[in-house]
C-alpha cells in the first residue's frame, strides 16, 4: 500500500502531454493552445473613432468652453466599414460612429455630449444640421484609436499554455486565425466488470444491479475535457475482460470501474498484470483504496503508440468517483495541456461533527457552502454513509486524517467540485 501522495505522483509520471492538432478556433473552447499564437495584422488596422461624434481639428477648439462654445460646419457623415473622400479642413466637421475611419484632415473626435447634438436624434432640432457647437476643447489624438493600439503586428495574441475561452476565441478570430493548434483532447475508453450488472434500461432480474458507474465516469471525463468511449461490461472471466481492455489499446487511457478486489471474480488486477504492468495497486485512502494504476504496451495505432496508461476504479459508486476525482482528473487535465493540475482547496468551518476511526486518512462527500465569504462546510452531507443519496447532495470533499475526528467550529479545508452544477448553497 502507498499513500495518495506517492499514487498521484506516480501517476503524472507515467502519462504524457498529447501531441498538438489543428483545430477550428469555434471547435477549440476549452483546449489549451500548444503555441504562441502571433498577429500577422494591426488591430485596429487603421485609425478608427472611439465614440460617436464629430472628426475635427483640435486646432479649431483652443477657445471652446461651455459659455464660448465654437460653431462647426458640418460637410459629411462617416460610417464604420466605410471610407469618406470628404476631407475636414478648419471651421468643418465631419459627423462620425464610433469604428469608422478618421476623415483626412481630422486630429481627434469630439463625442456627442460635448456639443449640441440632441438626445432626441429624430427630435424637431435634428432635421439635417449644417452646423454643430462644441463646448470643450480637446487635445490632438482625444478620441482616436491609433492603428495597431490593441494588436500590433507580430505581438502575442495569445499565449502558449492558455486555455481558450471566449475571450480567446474573439482575440483569434478578430486577428483573421481560424484555426488554431491545440493539445488534443484524450480518448478514453471505458468499461465495468461483473456479472451482476445490466446496461440501464434494461429488466433487472433479481442480483443485478444497473452499470450506472460507466455513465458517471463517462460524464466526468467529458466534463474535463476527455473523449468518453464507453465499451460496456466484462464479465467474471478472464477472456471477457481481456478483450475489453485489448479493444482500448487505440485510446489514450483506460478505465476500469470493479473487479479490483481480492474476491474469486476480481480479475482485473490479474489480467492487468498479465498482459501489462502493474505500477500500485492499493492506496492509503478510502473508499476506494484498492484502485489499480498500471501501463498496457500497444502497437502503433493510428499514430498513437507507447504505453497505455489504466486506471482501475472502484466498484463502489462512492469509491469509483472519489479515484477518478483524485487520481484520473489530475492525469487527464496534463494529457490535455492544462497549467493547474490540482483543484484550490477552501478553507471553512465544520457545521457538524465527524470521526474518522480507520487507519487511513478517509474521503467524505461534503455540502459548502458560501456567506459572505465566509464558507461553512457540512460533512458526509445526505447521511453518514457513502452512498447515492449523499453523493447526489454534495458538492466538495473533504479528507479526514486517519484516526480523527473533527468537532463542530473547527476549521476544515475542503475541496470543491466542479461536476457543471456546482454551485455554493445551492441543492439544485
Amino acid at each position: 500500500m502507498i499513500s495518495y501522495e506517492k499514487a498521484l505522483e506516480m501517476v503524472l509520471e507515467n502519462v504524457r502531454v498529447l501531441r498538438p492538432e489543428r483545430r477550428p478556433v469555434l471547435e477549440s473552447t476549452g483546449q489549451v493552445a500548444a503555441h504562441d499564437v502571433l498577429s500577422d495584422v494591426d488591430l485596429p488596422p487603421a485609425d478608427i473613432a472611439g465614440p460617436d461624434g464629430y472628426a475635427v481639428r483640435s486646432s479649431d477648439l483652443l477657445t471652446a468652453g461651455s459659455d464660448t462654445p465654437v460653431a462647426l460646419s458640418i460637410i459629411g457623415a462617416a460610417r464604420a466599414g466605410r471610407s469618406t473622400k470628404r476631407a475636414v479642413r478648419t471651421g468643418t466637421a465631419i459627423r462620425i460612429m464610433a469604428g469608422s475611419l478618421i476623415p483626412e484632415g481630422a486630429d481627434c473626435v469630439v463625442p456627442f455630449e460635448d456639443t449640441d447634438e440632441p438626445d432626441d436624434k429624430n427630435g424637431p432640432n435634428r432635421d439635417n444640421p449644417s452646423t454643430v457647437s462644441v463646448f470643450s476643447s480637446v487635445r490632438r489624438g482625444t478620441g482616436i484609436r491609433r492603428a495597431g493600439s490593441n494588436v500590433k503586428t507580430g505581438s502575442v495574441a495569445v499565449l502558449r499554455g492558455t486555455v481558450l475561452g471566449p475571450a480567446q476565441v474573439s482575440a483569434l478570430l478578430s486577428i483573421g486565425q481560424t484555426r488554431v493548434t491545440v493539445i488534443r483532447r484524450p480518448v478514453v475508453t471505458i468499461m465495468a466488470t461483473g456479472d451482476e450488472l445490466v446496461a440501464p434500461g434494461k429488466e433487472l432480474s433479481p442480483g443485478k444491479t444497473y452499470n450506472s458507474n460507466a455513465a458517471a465516469i463517462a460524464s466526468l471525463v467529458g466534463h474535463y475535457g476527455g473523449i468518453p468511449r464507453i465499451l460496456g461490461i466484462a464479465r467474471d472471466n478472464e477472456a471477457s475482460v481481456l478483450e475489453k481492455l485489448r479493444k482500448g489499446l487505440d485510446s489514450d487511457a483506460i478505465i476500469t470501474s470493479g473487479g479490483i478486489s481480492h474476491g474469486d471474480f476480481d480479475l482485473v488486477r490479474l489480467v492487468l498484470g498479465r498482459i501489462g504492468k502493474t505500477l500500485f495497486s492499493r492506496v492509503n485512502m478510502g473508499p476506494g483504496a484498492g484502485a489499480v494504476f498500471g501501463l498496457i504496451n500497444r502497437p502503433p495505432v493510428r499514430g498513437r503508440n507507447g504505453e497505455v496508461p489504466v486506471f482501475a476504479l472502484s466498484g463502489s459508486p462512492a469509491g469509483c468517483l472519489i479515484n477518478f476525482e483524485t487520481l484520473v482528473r489530475p492525469a487527464l487535465l496534463k494529457m490535455q495541456g492544462f497549467p493547474r493540475l490540482n483543484h484550490p482547496l477552501v478553507e471553512a468551518t465544520a457545521a457538524n461533527s465527524a470521526v474518522n476511526s480507520k487507519g487511513m486518512p478517509c474521503v467524505r462527500w461534503t455540502y459548502l457552502e458560501e456567506n459572505d465569504g465566509k464558507y461553512r462546510a457540512t460533512i458526509n452531507a445526505g447521511g453518514n454513509k457513502a452512498n447515492l443519496t449523499s453523493i447526489a447532495m454534495a458538492n466538495s470533499l473533504t479528507i479526514l486524517p486517519e484516526e480523527s475526528t473533527v468537532k463542530t467550529g473547527d476549521s476544515v479545508r475542503v475541496l470543491p467540485l466542479d461536476w457543471g452544477r456546482y454551485r455554493f448553497g445551492a441543492h439544485t
